[in-house]
């Protein structure tokens, strides 16, 4: 007797009898009678070791690396993600889980697929700068858990997929406020890239902070640009060219406002004498550049810890609560100071 002539001495599934072996409350009362009544004149004796690496975890995350060769590349120095590799490892270690470091393209999962069905790891964690819906769908489709850290890298958001949710929109509206409130108007946005959910979002939060103001979004002092570091250089240029610089400037993250200060250091403008500088994200250079770089914190630790804590609760069939929504916190430094009378 094995397990497939139980199933059908007792007209179910394999797996309802597999429900069975493994004490799970989904069966039926009544049908767990019949399958162990079953068994037991059968005399039929699970395979325990069988049993046993069924159940049995391996006690680690995947960590993946998702690359687009199209796209600038992260690795251990990447001045966002390096804090959330961290933060990711120390958590999972507390919770006595280690973590499985694998790189693989955009366009070729395999790696990652091949860590799941080898069952060298639990679930798994995906990092990058690209759309990884494809990646997260092959996942899933396979009856696989799979966490994502940036909301922006995938196109459909459901429960099935732990995920922080960072929120961009009134975090950029905070950022606006600030230099409202130092007495600007003339205030411009460099925006990151056009097809990423986050520069749209940060872009309506600084809109919607002029408006409830009564400013008029001047489209002059919108500059599309991309989260790279020359989108700041390029777009305090235009500016200049065009004779329309704000006297406050909105960074849709750090590395822009990096590339708008030595712009305008550059134009022999002052920061923030001439124009007031905020940038986004709070990544570790913000502190040392000339000036300190005020900025908005995007607590991306805590992110990463409450996304491991939901995956480790999945992982072992714990109750869990859904994450909150997160805000991104102004960090007042000495790129802003009141508009000049």
């Amino acid at each position: 007797m094995d397990i497939f002539d139980i199933a059908r001495l007792a007209g179910v599934s394999r797996k309802t009898v597999q429900r069975v072996l493994n004490d799970s409350p989904q069966v039926r009362t009544e049908t767990r009678e019949r399958i162990l009544k079953i068994m037991e004149e059968h005399q039929y004796q699970p395979n325990v070791s069988a049993r046993r690496l069924v159940k049995k975890k391996t006690h680690t995350i995947g960590l993946f690396i998702i690359q687009d060769p199209g796209k600038d590349r992260i690795y251990s120095d990447d001045l966002f993600y390096s804090v959330v590799i961290g933060a990711v490892i120390n958590a999972c270690s507390l919770r006595g889980y280690k973590v499985l470091v694998t790189m693989a393209e955009v366009d070729d999962p395999s790696p990652v697929l091949k860590l799941y069905r080898e069952k060298s790891i639990d679930a798994g964690i995906i990092i990058s700068w690209s759309n990884v819906q494809s990646i997260v769908d092959e996942i899933l489709s396979a009856n696989f858990l799979v966490g994502v850290f940036d909301q922006n890298n995938v196109t459909h958001h459901t429960p099935s997929i732990p995920m922080p949710v960072l929120e961009n929109e009134v975090s950029a509206m905070e950022a606006t406020r600030h230099l409202l409130q130092l007495g600007h108007e003339e205030i411009g946005i460099i925006t990151g890239d056009e097809d990423n959910p986050a520069a749209v979002e940060r872009l309506n939060g600084y809109q919607k902070a002029l408006k409830a103001e009564g400013i008029i979004v001047k489209p002059e002092y919108i500059y599309t640009g991309r989260f790279v570091e020359q989108s700041g250089r390029d777009a305090v240029h235009h500016w200049i060219r065009e004779g329309t610089l704000p006297s406050a400037i909105v960074c849709s993250n750090d590395h822009i406002a990096f590339g708008a200060l030595k712009a305008l250091k550059e134009a022999g403008r002052d920061v923030p004498g001439d124009v007031s500088l905020i940038g986004f994200d709070n990544i570790l250079l913000t502190e040392y550049t000339s000036p300190a770089l005020s900025t908005m914190n995007v607590p991306r630790v805590e992110m990463a810890v409450a996304l491991v804590e939901e995956l480790i609760h999945r992982v072992e069939g714990e109750p869990h609560e859904t994450m909150s929504p997160f805000q991104a916190s102004l960090v007042i430094r000495n790129s802003c100071s009141e508009k000049k009378a």
